[in-house]
């Protein structure tokens, strides 16, 4: 499988004044849980020509995650994001980003029907970025393969949305599952409704799913919606949350006994697993200091959250 995002060192501090540092980006966060987990895992990011890039990159690598389509920026730094845990452990960020303007080119991987490609964030619709991403993309299309699109939608962009809304709408459009919180929803279409969302996206992709923190989350396909309960926690750090569930996700479908994957023509109870490795990977990420699951998981571990 294939993930395109950004790179960035997370600087995390718990009280403003110590941090850790911690390989980042929603994309990254997820290849690293999912190679952690055995799954052959290609990241496709942007990396600068320091010390910080060369470690994020064997990191990667230990970590079983190939950057073989990634692009180093000779003349840059690996950019960096500071973020601050609230009493809640959640984050709010402060971006130190250089790149250039333009994106290296870079080969672009053959997709196969069988293959998965995850995409999100800001990335997804970055104007600088956008005919790169698109060449990407269409490859994925022609070869049909599933395409999951997490829109990731911060609030600091919200004021952009009449911009980028076309660039969102092209991505749905081409998705074959669309991911998104409720806070994303309401920041892109002004709606709150999980039924009156679904009315709206379905048009564009018939398989969607709905976050909505600590209360339950909803499932929309063609054949049925399923709402699933949040297990509560106490979570150390919820930085890569959403992430992992996509990871979490993807693993399900990655490994499902059926071969249906490609049509995305799961039955409930294969929904049911799927949805329990995400929400699975979610939480664990949620009790550990790092952005990404340990992969110590025990047989059936998703049966514990469905």
């Amino acid at each position: 499988m294939y993930a395109i995002g950004e790179t960035v060192l997370d600087l995390v501090s718990p009280d403003g004044v110590m941090f850790r540092a911690v390989p980042g980006g929603s994309m990254l966060n997820a290849s690293v849980s999912l190679g952690r987990m055995g799954i052959d895992i290609e990241f496709i990011s942007e990396f600068g020509a320091d010390k910080v890039g060369e470690q994020v990159r064997d990191f990667l690598l230990k970590n079983s995650v190939k950057t073989t389509y990634s692009a180093i920026h000779l003349a840059h730094k690996t950019s960096l994001a500071l973020a601050f845990l609230d009493k809640d452990k959640n984050a709010s960020y402060s971006f130190y980003l250089d790149v250039p303007e333009e994106m290296k080119t870079t080969e672009i991987p053959e997709f196969q029907n069988d293959d998965i490609f995850l995409f999100g964030s800001f990335y997804a619709v970055k104007p600088n970025r956008r005919e790169y991403l698109l060449k990407i993309l269409k490859k994925a299309v022609e070869a049909k393969s599933t395409i999951y699109y997490d829109l990731n939608i911060r609030k600091a962009h919200s004021n952009e949305m009449d911009i980028l809304m076309p660039s969102f709408l092209n991505n749905v459009a081409v998705s074959s599952i669309v991911k998104g919180s409720d806070e994303d929803f309401s920041h892109l279409f002004g709606l709150s409704d999980p039924k009156e969302i679904y009315e709206k996206v379905s048009p564009y992709c018939k398989t969607m799913i709905i976050t909505c923190g600590a209360k339950p989350m909803h499932i929309f396909t063609p054949d049925f919606c399923k709402s699933y309960n949040i297990k509560t926690i106490e979570p150390i750090s919820t930085i890569g949350a959403g992430d992992n569930f996509n990871a979490g996700f993807i693993y399900g479908l990655a490994t499902m006994a059926s071969t249906t994957k490609n049509n995305i023509d799961f039955s409930a109870v294969e929904l049911d697993r799927i949805v329990g490795c995400a929400l699975a990977f979610a939480s664990e990420t949620c009790l550990s200091p790092e952005n990404y699951i340990t992969g110590d998981f025990e047989t059936d571990f998703w049966k514990k959250f469905i």
